[in-house]
């Protein structure tokens, strides 16, 4: 059996049931997340917060644009990371909190006050999801190549990863408008909904790192210079698109 918690194993044997069900974890809290956002973020804006429905569209268009570039540097700056605990897992103990605590933020019903300082607040809090998120899902995404070589382990790792961003969906669909309903449906039951939200969002965060690894030999430093790697992806078609 596969050693987790940092070590490499010594050989390429197939990766617990249980390590790949808690790695799972990571990519149910982003995908609840996000189709959160997706799926009720856009009605408590307007309906909730009282914020005028052009501003309240341009709120996720400021985050998304922050993310055509944190994510590539994120990605470079876990490469170029030389810890004694790895390059990519201290970085889910140093994401997991501002994750969590934006999330819960943007739940919270700013007084109308014409749309200038609430689209301010909201964006602002949107932004620093999206640069915690990239924190944190960058680096994760990018141990599935380490923790293991085979292609079948990948594969089956993948799935697992697929199944908890599925059921992180259905979370965000279904759990937390029943949860904001149970707590009186208003102002306050979003508030506290983000607040426990932004828990369950941070918990799963500290047994992912424990029973994650890094393969030294999978690791390789970065070759290209790193503004000439971020001007690179903005020549490609598809990526700007």
């Amino acid at each position: 059996m596969a050693e987790v918690g940092g070590d490499e194993p010594t050989t390429d044997a197939p990766l617990p049931f249980g390590a790949k069900a808690v790695y799972a974890l990571g990519d149910h809290t982003i995908n609840l997340c996000l189709a959160s956002l997706l799926f009720l973020f856009p009605s408590f804006l307007t309906e909730t917060a009282g914020m005028r429905p052009a501003l309240a569209g341009m709120v996720p268009l400021v985050g998304r644009l922050v993310d055509a570039f944190s994510d590539p540097a994120m990605g470079r700056l876990s490469d170029a990371t030389a810890w004694k605990a790895g390059r990519r897992r201290p970085y889910f103990l140093i994401g997991m909190l501002p994750l969590g605590g934006a999330f819960a933020a943007l739940w919270w019903a700013v007084p109308s006050d014409g749309g200038a300082g609430q689209f301010v607040y909201y964006a602002s809090a949107y932004v620093l999801f999206s640069v915690a998120s990239t924190v944190v899902a960058v680096p994760y995404l990018s141990l599935i190549p380490e923790m293991t070589h085979s292609y079948d382990e990948r594969t089956s790792l993948n799935a697992f990863r697929a199944v908890g961003a599925i059921l992180g969906a259905l979370v965000a669909a279904a759990v937390l408008p029943f949860v904001v309903r149970a707590l009186g449906g208003d102002a306050a039951g979003w508030q506290r909904m983000g607040l426990l939200a932004g828990v369950y969002v941070i918990l799963p965060w500290i047994f992912v790192y424990r029973v994650t690894f890094e393969r030294p030999s999978a690791q390789r430093p970065p070759q290209e210079p790193f503004f000439r790697s971020l001007i690179s992806r903005f020549q490609h078609k598809s990526y700007v698109i």
